[in-house]
């Protein structure tokens, strides 16, 4: 980045950080995931900073990537807790009910998935999609960046996906 992209950056930043953060966790009810959220879209912003110098209203270039992120990230959490739903839950009973699965079928799929994730990806699992814990949390916790924790999350999805195709 040129000097004057990062002076760009670190103005925006010091600009709007809390303002975006305030607005996100206003919509997403959880301060980490709204910090997540908000890193994201200044990483997007740092990738795209070309585009950003040149625009007309760099502010409201950030706020509608920090909506835009927050419809993925709740997109992308819904679907998510929808497949990964606790067997023992009354929602659970009523959605097997409702699709009328075998009885084992459960047993199956949990035995599948722990056959085919590692310990550390059934961690990295349980602590984002059950525990809701943000990216930062689990990228802190585990050691790594926030970046490495959400390719480890993609590539544990990509391997649930060949072991589950049809959902």
């Amino acid at each position: 980045m040129l000097p004057e992209q990062d002076r760009l950056i670190e103005d925006l930043h010091h600009l709007y950080f809390n303002k975006l953060t305030i607005y996100a966790m206003s919509v997403l009810r959880d301060s980490t995931r709204a910090q997540d959220v908000v890193q994201d879209a200044f990483h997007e912003a740092i990738l795209h900073i070309d585009k950003l110098a040149e625009h007309e209203n760099p502010g409201g270039w950030l706020v509608l990537t920090v909506k835009n992120k927050i419809r993925e990230s709740e997109r992308s959490r819904r679907r998510y807790v929808s497949r990964f739903l606790s067997l023992d839950t009354d929602v659970a009973t009523q959605l097997m009910a409702e699709t009328e699965q075998p009885a084992g079928s459960d047993d199956q799929a949990l035995l599948k998935i722990e056959q085919t994730l590692t310990k550390e990806e059934q961690l990295l699992l349980k602590r984002l999609i059950f525990d809701n814990a943000s990216h930062l949390e689990v990228s802190q916790e585990i050691g790594i960046t926030i970046w490495a924790c959400q390719k480890r999350l993609e590539r544990v999805r990509q391997k649930l996906r060949m072991v589950f195709p049809t959902r």
